[in-house]
């Protein structure tokens, strides 16, 4: 069996996954995605990496982010038609990577998410958190990694954020501030398996491991898991990490659905190699007929 793994130019880990996959594959193959070409032929189109087909793969893992939006849903779309095994739907990305769009989504099927409103100026921000309430958390729509997430405490915050943000032509979602001790729960959903941990921040309130947070060990309630596992689903994911957020009243936020999540230093804290974990379901849904 032969299985790529693909990776855009700003996702980064994906040479775990290829050395895990080596356990369960004949052949893995590192495809960076500058590196792909789509050929029209007599025989329908298909995805080429110098001499390989990816059409003809068994698996192909699209380890790819928002910037690579328009090229997941191409290849998701040729990859399916062939009978090709890939993680995410056509459409998945483009979901994952709007924030607002998710929020919209996951509010739809009755999951539990921030209230969160989409924006172009600063005056429709201001009266949008004015509803809200402040303090409100501002984002970058197609942010990822904690960057592009700041926190507006007042009016007079929101202004300057909003004019640089449209000076470099990037849209917004602002969301309800979740009141928290900085903390998230990661939950990674493979199939209908889901493995989690506590992410707590260094003195701020994101609590993303790429701006310095920690993890630490948790176990999320039943209804926690039964929502994660539902987003991903609906984002068309059967490989995610969901972003839970607690509130002081006892309840839980879905923040965010990732459809890349990284699996460094999360052994230390599982005691589980995710890559492997991951590879080994890939594997396991490309024997299926």
């Amino acid at each position: 069996m032969k299985c790529a793994v693909v990776y855009g130019e700003k996702s980064a880990q994906h040479h775990h996954f290829i050395e895990a996959g080596k356990e369960y594959f004949d052949n893995v193959l590192g495809v960076p995605l500058e590196g792909i070409r789509t050929v029209s032929t007599e025989d329908g189109t298909k995805l080429k990496y110098r001499d390989a087909d990816l059409s003809e793969f068994d698996a192909v893992y699209l380890r790819l982010l928002g910037a690579d939006m328009m090229n997941a849903e191409h290849f998701a779309e040729i990859l399916h038609d062939k009978s090709v095994y890939t993680q995410m739907d056509s459409d998945s990305l483009p979901i994952a990577s709007n924030k607002f769009y998710m929020m919209k989504i996951l509010s739809e099927a009755e999951l539990p998410v921030p209230e969160s409103a989409y924006t172009l100026s600063s005056d429709q921000t201001i009266r949008a958190a004015e509803k809200i309430g402040y303090p409100a958390v501002i984002k970058i729509i197609s942010g990822y990694g904690g960057k592009g997430v700041m926190k507006a405490s007042t009016e007079s915050d929101i202004g300057p954020i909003t004019d640089t943000l449209a000076l470099f032509e990037q849209e917004i979602c602002l969301q309800e501030y979740i009141e928290n001790p900085g903390e998230d729960i990661r939950v990674i959903v493979i199939g209908d398996e889901t493995y989690s941990y506590k992410r707590v921040g260094d003195e701020e309130f994101r609590s993303n491991i790429s701006t310095g947070g920690n993890r630490e060990k948790v176990d999320p309630s039943e209804e926690m898991i039964e929502a994660c596992i539902k987003a991903s689903r609906l984002c068309g994911l059967d490989i995610s990490g969901i972003d839970i957020l607690e509130s002081e009243d006892g309840g839980f936020y879905i923040g965010e659905v990732n459809a890349s999540p990284g699996v460094e230093g999360v052994e230390e804290v599982l005691d589980v190699d995710m890559a492997d974990r991951i590879m080994e379901f890939i594997h396991n849904q490309a024997e299926r007929p």
